[in-house]
């Protein structure tokens, strides 16, 4: 019994040392593409000030305004203030946070029983595509939840005998809980997961038991989305923040005209990207109707979560959106190619076969090793070149060109020293204040769609409530604005107020 029991825990120490070791080397090769980005993300920026919000005390929608529903900012404003209020600290929970997506992805592939080279294969690929938008993001996270959400789906459905409507109340209540969370990064995305994490198993009853346990899954799951929601709901309550959330996140909505057809896409200049998307919806049906006919657990499983993934392309249909969104559909393509695949494999076993197969392993483990190293060897040089680097407040060791440290010393220096408040009233105005510690609600995301249920009017209202001799910074007309500007603001800023000079990338207009 003792031997037996001492075999379990070398074997299971095993296991998880492999574990962390490949956690380990995916985060050496993920760091350098989060620490070596100059500041151009302005995503990146917005995410972190309604984290910095949060960390110096702020309440959201009360104090500060946004459109999506706040966990990433309690998370990452939490980790702020715990270290320090740094937007390098916040890249480096980003840099876990994208580390962890993608060993997710490795876990669901184990479980799937798709062997080490084929999973290390089609990291390769998601990495290669996702490579350039990495950030931390509330998209990514829910993309993280849901992942959560489908390995825990298959985990237990793989330990209850294959029995998918077997009923464990702990079990239901962690994935709803898992739902709801998704819910609190973004309600759009966060409802549609829900909705398929509580109703998708209808479709496996068949006779009045199997009705009974559908209900008690169902009604375990919704305890589990209500339990973080609740939380939240008692949270804005007791911070006077409820009329604010509605005003934002739900009356503010009608305000939101932003939108990117998916047409874009199509006729992207990105050649993977044009193939994607005209593959993936081809794909969907035709793995639609395929398990329709086969009725296989785990494809069904893998189906239904990637139709509510790729709500998070409507109605902003650029290329971040469409790749995250479709990643669980991506791992429903591997699943099936691999077991088609394995079929071929199967069929065709003989010497050649199997030195080719290991020789490919061997391969795309080298590679993977190579790639490691080589980020190892790109941090410590991010390191060194940049331990002694003070640019910013709030912007130490992050890397700046030249051009771009200028214009912020320019403007900031020239906010500072005027007597009365000066305002920028554009995309970007993050970049800014975040330095020089100001925060003007609404106006720090001058965004349409960002500024509650009157809108731009909402705005003009304020900006006509303004102190007298109060100076307002817009983008000037030779330089492109953010495609969510609030024109009919800066039109009315044109027409009414007085332009006094320019400076920088701006027209000075005072009140």
């Amino acid at each position: 019994m003792f031997s037996k029991l001492n075999y379990l825990l070398k074997n299971n120490w095993k296991i998880y040392l492999k574990n962390i070791g490949i956690f380990i080397l995916m985060l050496f090769i993920i760091a350098p593409v989060f620490l070596e980005k100059p500041i151009s993300n302005l995503d990146e920026l917005w995410n972190y000030n309604f984290a910095s919000n949060i960390a110096n005390g702020l309440i959201p929608y009360r104090d500060f305004n946004m459109l999506q529903t706040p966990l990433l900012p309690f998370i990452a404003g939490f980790i702020l203030k715990l270290f320090s209020n740094e937007l390098i600290v916040m890249r480096i929970l980003g840099i876990l946070f994208i580390t962890f997506l993608f060993y997710l992805i490795y876990r669901i592939f184990k479980l799937l029983k798709i062997n080490s080279f084929f999973s290390f294969f089609s990291l390769f690929l998601i990495f290669i595509l996702l490579k350039d938008y990495l950030c931390i993001d509330y998209n990514f996270l829910v993309l993280i939840f849901t992942l959560l959400i489908i390995y825990l789906e298959i985990k237990y459905y793989l330990k209850n005998n294959k029995k998918i409507l077997s009923f464990y109340f702990f079990e239901n209540l962690s994935i709803g809980i898992l739902a709801g969370c998704s819910i609190l990064l973004k309600q759009s995305t966060g409802l549609l997961i829900s909705i398929i994490a509580v109703g998708f198993k209808i479709l496996m009853v068949k006779n009045k038991n199997d009705f009974k346990l559908f209900l008690k899954i169902f009604f375990a799951r919704i305890l589990g989305i209500l339990i973080p929601i609740l939380l939240f709901v008692i949270y804005l309550i007791l911070n006077h923040a409820l009329y604010d959330f509605t005003n934002y996140t739900i009356l503010g909505i009608k305000t939101f005209s932003n939108k990117i057809c998916y047409t874009v896409l199509i006729n992207s200049n990105n050649i993977a990207i044009k193939i994607l998307s005209i593959f993936i919806p081809v794909f969907i049906i035709l793995s639609g109707f395929y398990i329709a006919r086969k009725k296989e657990i785990i494809s069904i499983i893998l189906f239904f979560y990637s139709l509510g993934s790729l709500i998070v392309i409507y109605p902003i249909a650029d290329n971040i959106h469409f790749l995250i969104g479709i990643i669980p559909t991506l791992l429903l393509l591997f699943y099936f190619i691999f077991n088609i695949l394995k079929i071929i494999y199967n069929k065709m076993q003989n010497k050649f076969i199997i030195f080719i197969k290991e020789l490919l392993r061997a391969s795309i483990f080298l590679s993977f090793i190579i790639f490691s190293l080589f980020g190892l060897a790109k941090i410590m040089n991010y390191i060194s070149l940049n331990k002694n680097i003070i640019n910013f407040e709030h912007f130490n060791y992050i890397t700046m060109p030249e051009e771009q440290l200028k214009r912020i010393h320019l403007v900031d220096s020239y906010m500072i020293d005027q007597n009365n408040p000066v305002y920028i009233l554009d995309a970007d105005a993050a970049l800014y204040m975040i330095p020089i510690n100001r925060y003007y609600k609404d106006f720090n995301l001058f965004l349409k769609g960002n500024l509650g249920s009157k809108g731009e009017d909402g705005q003009i209202e304020k900006i006509n409530q303004l102190k007298t001799g109060s100076q307002i910074l817009i983008k000037n007309d030779n330089y492109k604005r953010n495609w969510q500007t609030p024109e009919k603001v800066i039109s009315y800023i044109k027409n009414n107020l007085n332009k006094i000079g320019e400076i920088s990338l701006f027209d000075i207009y005072e009140i």
